[in-house]
């Protein structure tokens, strides 16, 4: 625990350095984007190495949201492919996972709110077949500015998973927290953690985490760097509880 947290801790100084530098580029203006009822993005990468090494590895994500008066909707979704000695006979993959994300937050108050989330995620490296939580929860947002956004949620959800042949459904809590500063008008930071044990074990429970900076490079484009830390107490047989990634992309606003 204590080398995760280390590890997370080194990767947030990192991508906070790596922010900062970049917002010398060209800063995107919100006033140059025009104004419509939904905003989002999509965010591509490609990595890809011949010679000693032989890699392929690529990631993308999607993002759509609207905000109104009084409630917020968001669809989100993202993925990785990798592949080892992809340009001979014994290649294998490195990775292969997709995630989906649909949120919908109803404001009570202007910091107090409810919340229902749906989550649904595959990992065959991981062996999970596939994991669906869908739950309801509360919120607060305990600072709530144009430049920094702080806040916590509460709530039960229903866990559905099917690892390797093992098929699993129960009642876990979902406590998610999710701080974000904006460094600039073109220039972010963020991190995340969700944390879900199961009710009635506690011992089995899974924690996700995020931290990540993205920075403009003109009023369209900019380039987002992410940790991930996917970490489950009892993994697939065979498989490891950690599964620690670093995402690079561009990103497209629309």
């Amino acid at each position: 625990m204590h080398m995760k947290i280390r590890t997370l801790t080194v990767g947030f100084s990192a991508l906070l350095v790596v922010a900062v530098g970049l917002t010398s580029a060209q800063l995107a203006k919100a006033s140059d984007l025009p104004t419509t009822n939904w905003n989002g993005n999509v965010a591509f990468g490609l990595s890809l190495a011949r010679g000693n090494a032989n890699t392929f590895l690529m990631n993308a994500s999607a993002l759509l949201q609207r905000t109104w008066e009084h409630d917020e909707l968001k669809f989100a979704a993202d993925g990785q492919y990798g592949i080892n000695n992809w340009a001979q006979t014994n290649a294998n993959k490195s990775a292969d996972n997709i995630h989906g994300l649909i949120d919908y937050k109803r404001l009570f108050t202007d910091r107090f709110y409810g919340d229902v989330n749906i989550d649904g995620y595959h990992d065959d490296l991981a062996d999970i077949r596939y994991r669906l939580i869908v739950g309801p929860a509360v919120g607060y947002y305990f600072i709530k500015s144009d430049a920094t956004k702080l806040n916590l949620e509460i709530g039960p959800s229903f866990l559905d998973e099917k690892l390797g042949s093992n098929t699993l459904a129960y009642v876990t809590m979902r406590v998610t927290e999710r701080c974000e500063h904006q460094l600039t008008k073109g220039a972010k930071i963020w991190e995340e953690v969700d944390y879900y044990p199961q009710v009635d074990k506690f011992d089995n429970y899974l924690v996700n985490s995020e931290v990540g900076a993205e920075a403009a490079l003109n009023t369209r484009l900019s380039l987002r760097i992410v940790g991930c830390d996917k970490f489950n107490s009892m993994p697939a047989p065979g498989r490891k509880e950690n599964d620690i990634t670093l995402i690079s992309a561009l990103v497209y606003k629309y």
